[in-house]
């Protein structure tokens, strides 16, 4: 999933966020036993300490249209002890892969029913919006429509449960995964300045100079290293382990 950077150009915008994510895609995707292997590998800090260490989360196991690994992401018992594993790993939240209601509604439902267990078991969620690929649909107009849709649902004070819900400093975490390039992110940014609380939006890599004021920060996203890739070789777990850590101010940006 990791998109090869033509070109290097020094990182100068003034006090912009780094989500240096340790991102740990553990119990969405892998087998049970498996799990709690990949766990105990991840060494990460206590979830009260800072900064806090995030999962990405890939919701999309029940649907027929994708492999099977015995279990279903809309389990609420496989959600509860996803959790509790996430938690013994100190892991604080889930980053959950989303791509909208009309793109995604898999996922979209898994992410409701993971938001209603992280919300009974004092957890933490967050949205990672995949760009729209496909030349069909207007990447910009699903971006503002999946954003509002998400605000209503799962982010603003009227969201059943939008305690449960990752911010930073009191503003919702929304971290943005680009594919194609297509989207006006800068009317996206418009558009979520009018929530209650405006999202910290993270990107991945850096944002093209056009769109680099409507971001907070950035976030890298790795490959695993080479012991973790032949364990991911060797067996159904279908995760990329990279390491994550979660926002803190750049001192030298």
């Amino acid at each position: 999933m990791q998109t090869p950077k033509t070109q290097s150009r020094p990182f100068s915008r003034p006090k912009k966020i780094v989500m240096l994510l340790t991102i740990l895609m553990i119990a969405a995707s892998c087998r049970k036993d498996t799990i709690h292997v990949l766990a105990a590998e991840a060494t990460a800090p206590e979830t009260h300490a800072s900064p806090q260490i995030l999962a990405l989360y890939e919701p999309w196991f029940g649907d027929l249209k994708h492999i099977d690994v015995g279990y279903s992401s809309q389990d609420p018992a496989v959600l509860r002890g996803q959790i509790e594993s996430a938690r013994r790993a100190g892991i604080s939240a889930f980053l959950v892969d989303w791509y909208g209601v009309r793109r995604g509604p898999f996922l979209d439902n898994s992410f409701r029913l993971l938001q209603k267990a992280a919300h009974q078991s004092h957890f933490k969620v967050a949205l990672m919006y995949d760009e729209a690929e496909d030349d069909s649909v207007n990447s910009t107009d699903d971006a503002l429509e999946s954003l509002s849709r998400a605000y209503k649902d799962y982010i603003g004070p009227e969201a059943p449960y939008h305690d449960t819900y990752l911010t930073y400093k009191g503003r919702p975490v929304v971290v943005i995964f680009p594919k194609r390039g297509k989207t006006n992110w800068n009317l996206l940014r418009e558009r979520v300045n009018s929530w209650s609380s405006p999202p910290v939006l993270f990107y991945k890599d850096e944002a093209p100079d056009a769109f680099a004021g409507a971001f907070d920060g950035y976030y890298a996203w790795v490959h695993p290293w080479p012991r973790v890739a032949a364990r991911r070789s060797a067996t159904p777990c279908r995760s990329i382990i990279v390491t994550m850590t979660i926002p803190r101010l750049c001192p030298s940006c």
